[in-house]
């Protein structure tokens, strides 16, 4: 079920962490320089608060020149304290640097991993929400406090909902990831109340004691699409506890609608695997992370020729991004078409940067594909040809 594009956006969502990672540990090194230099307060010599700030400022200078060349410039004239500290706050920069990296690309797998489990928390949801309409239909007496509703069936009666609740495998996943709503009973409650229960078709569905498994796969296709992804709280509680439920929603959607229809069909009720090849997902994801951090300078190149009258620098943050995938997958997947890989970042463009960044991402790719091809730096082999014929 997972495709490339939302793997392409989860390596672009890691990068762009990892870019302001890496500008609060620049700013934690200018700060244990200022540190360095603050004046004494407990000390009984007299503190030359000038000089302190010149040295403030030059190792600062010499921290930055270390940034771009790789380490300060050890001058005669720089006293050593100053050397020393830039010194220290280069390899306490490159450090943090690197236990980030690490860390985003372990944050990135896990994510992707663990993406399927608002799939889980869908499937049991329905569930939960059976539970709340069988004891609703128990009552002795109406609730005067919710509107009167037939009580011939309900989402505990429906055949899909029930098959869901008896398969073993479900409630074995759901206890694995610790999945279950012990602790949003007033949610499941509120929906119920609020939504199901005053909605229109459900309560139709209520009136007839008996339905065909065409009828009841109907109501809760209906229930799961309508009432619980495009309807609050349902959907305020799924975007809250899910920081990444924009892109991973139609995902979700997708393989919870297939689950819900194999209980139909003739292999019977079963899970969606999230990957059909995780180790080929997992190494796309890992090189496309690695590569680009690796060849970062060379792809600022090449940009930097491609934007002749433009400074990269001024490029948007994203749309540098966006534009080193693009290169770090034309130049490190060869089975990958040309026009394949331009188009997915344009789209990614369009719906994580400005509104002008897809024509722009659009004519600088074009324009460095063919140049990356006339240079024999970018070669294609198998699928990726079909385009360059």
């Amino acid at each position: 079920m997972l495709n490339r594009r939302l793997l392409r956006i989860k390596v672009m969502q890691a990068l762009y962490a990892l870019r302001q990672a890496e500008l609060s540990a620049q700013q934690l090194a200018v700060d244990a320089i200022a540190e360095t230099f603050q004046p004494d307060l407990n000390s009984m010599e007299p503190q030359n608060l000038q000089q302190l700030e010149g040295y403030r400022r030059l190792a600062t200078v010499l921290f930055e020149e270390g940034l771009k060349e790789g380490q300060p410039k050890d001058e005669e004239d720089t006293p050593r304290k100053v050397w020393k500290a830039a010194n220290d706050a280069l390899a306490f920069y490159r450090n943090a640097l690197t236990k980030d990296r690490q860390r985003a690309l372990q944050m990135m797998l896990e994510a992707v991993r663990t993406l399927d489990d608002s799939y889980i928390r869908l499937l049991t949801l329905l569930i939960e929400l059976a539970h709340v309409a069988r004891i609703d239909r128990e009552r002795p007496y109406e609730n005067l406090s919710s509107r009167a509703i037939a009580r011939e069936s309900g989402l505990d009666q429906n055949r899909i909902v029930r098959a869901l609740e008896e398969y073993e495998p479900l409630r074995r996943e759901a206890l694995r990831r610790k999945i279950n709503w012990e602790e949003e009973v007033p949610l499941v409650r509120k929906i119920y109340n609020d939504v199901l229960k005053q909605d229109d078709t459900y309560r139709t569905y209520c009136e007839t004691a008996r339905h065909s498994a065409d009828e009841d796969q109907e109501l809760v296709q209906y229930v799961l699409r309508t009432l619980l992804l495009k309807h609050d709280p349902a959907k305020t509680w799924f975007e809250e506890n899910d920081i990444a439920w924009s892109e991973n929603a139609e995902l979700v959607r997708g393989m919870t609608i297939k689950t819900l229809k194999a209980v139909q069909s003739m292999e019977g009720l079963k899970l969606m695997d999230l990957s059909d090849d995780w180790e080929e997902d997992q190494n796309f994801l890992e090189t496309l992370y690695k590569k680009s951090l690796e060849n970062d300078e060379e792809y600022e190149k090449l940009l930097a020729d491609q934007l002749k009258n433009w400074d990269v620098e001024r490029v948007a943050l994203l749309d540098r991004i966006i534009l080193k995938l693009a290169v770090c997958e034309l130049l490190n997947f060869p089975n990958i078409p040309v026009k394949v890989t331009i188009n997915e970042y344009i789209e990614l463009a369009k719906l994580y940067s400005t509104p002008k960044s897809g024509k722009f991402v659009n004519g600088i790719l074009d324009s460095l594909s063919e140049k990356l091809k006339a240079s024999g730096q970018m070669r294609k082999s198998g699928r990726g040809l079909l385009d360059n014929k």
